[in-house]
């Protein structure tokens, strides 16, 4: 069994040799492999990798680890000869070996992956820029703590969710770093204690120290890649791809106060798949909020939580779900929801957030009519 010095060298010699092969990221590891105590690398320069990749699609999809023969493979299409570095450690499952995601965590701030689905939420702080520094400072301190919070109470009811953000300026991304269906509704229920909490602060705080949101929330795909800080990549992911695209299009014409949902299907995993679109991710959302009942939010315990999309008029019928076309600066349609969120707690008033579809009125949207999904199909 390698001893905890061993560990630390090892990974500092890995470390070393990743940076050699990254050139300061004229390169980007596309794979690796393990066999005993040895690490191959699969590094070639960006413009190759990324211009394979719609040919290979291994070369981003999925984890950076990779079986001996999809290895092989990758190697041969990106024209790249593998680069081993010995270990002293033995790198595997069984017992007294190094876990392979511990070799993960170091690999992959020198490559980029492509992730089809994950639930990424965006706050933006309305009127950011009219308030002094201090105000700003205070502002985005309140909304940290509001994440860090989620996170927390998420953890206390057996829910344990890794959110990590990056900022826009004047608000955040956050998402799950883990991954799959499980860990997208989590991120939900995350966003719903987010808001709750954060409607607590501005009803006991200084308005001025206490942001006022307009939030989105979607799933789709997205890369993943660590920034370059000097001559190092940074030790966290961002996100680039269609679901923080989307999000940033939906953020523009949201009202202050607005919680919008894109429009989004999101396939369940093994063994029964089903491709669940917005209104069915919700509802199985729904489901995962009992478990944050009896959590304290602002000093009294849930008692229950409702999620729900808004409905209202178009033309003379009034219909129970209405869906918002909106069109972006480049002239392309996004479709969402218009959500509220009701956080019902013992002996004392709920919390709401979100807007009536009759406080719509400003929203440069179209509403369309929506068909309820069959939730036995």
């Amino acid at each position: 069994m390698a001893s905890p010095e061993d560990i630390r060298n090892g990974l500092r010699e890995l470390d070393s040799a990743l940076h050699a092969c990254w050139k300061l990221g004229q390169h980007m590891v596309a794979g690796w492999m393990h066999e005993g105590n040895s690490v191959s690398i699969c590094a070639a320069p960006v413009w190759r990798v990324l211009a394979e990749a719609p040919n290979t699609p291994r070369i981003l999809s999925g984890g950076r680890m990779m079986g001996a023969q999809t290895f092989g493979e990758v190697c041969k299409a990106l024209q790249a000869r593998p680069i081993k570095v010995e270990l002293p450690f033995a790198v595997g499952e069984n017992k007294g070996e190094v876990d392979p995601q511990v070799i993960d965590q170091v690999v992959r701030r020198y490559g980029v992956s492509r992730t089809e689905h994950r639930a990424v939420m965006l706050f933006d702080i309305v009127g950011f820029s009219k308030v002094d520094p201090l105000a700003q400072m205070a502002q985005l301190a309140s909304l940290e703590f509001s994440i860090n919070n989620a996170a927390k109470k998420m953890a206390e009811a057996g829910l344990d969710v890794e959110l990590a953000r990056s900022t826009v300026g004047d608000g955040f991304y956050v998402w799950n770093r883990a991954r799959g269906f499980e860990a997208d509704l989590r991120t939900y229920a995350a966003l719903v204690l987010m808001l709750a909490d954060n409607a607590v602060a501005r009803a006991r705080g200084e308005a001025r120290f206490v942001p006022t949101l307009r939030t989105c929330f979607s799933i789709g795909s997205h890369y993943a890649y660590h920034q370059i800080e000097g001559t190092r990549p940074r030790g966290f992911e961002y996100l680039v791809g269609e679901v923080t695209i989307q999000l940033a299009r939906l953020i523009g014409k949201a009202l202050a106060h607005q919680v919008c949902i894109g429009s989004f299907v999101r396939p369940t995993e093994p063994p029964v798949v089903r491709n669940l679109d917005t209104i069915l991710f919700l509802a199985r959302a729904e489901k995962l909020l009992e478990k944050i009942q009896g959590l304290s939010i602002g000093g009294y315990a849930i008692s229950r939580v409702r999620s729900q999309i808004t409905g209202g008029k178009i033309g003379e019928a009034t219909l129970p779900v209405v869906m918002h076309r909106i069109v972006d600066k480049h002239g392309y349609n996004h479709d969402l929801f218009n959500a509220r969120v009701l956080v019902q707690r013992d002996e004392t008033d709920p919390i709401v957030v979100g807007l009536k579809p009759d406080e719509l009125g400003e929203f440069d949207a179209k509403p369309l009519a929506y068909k309820l999904p069959d939730p036995t199909a």
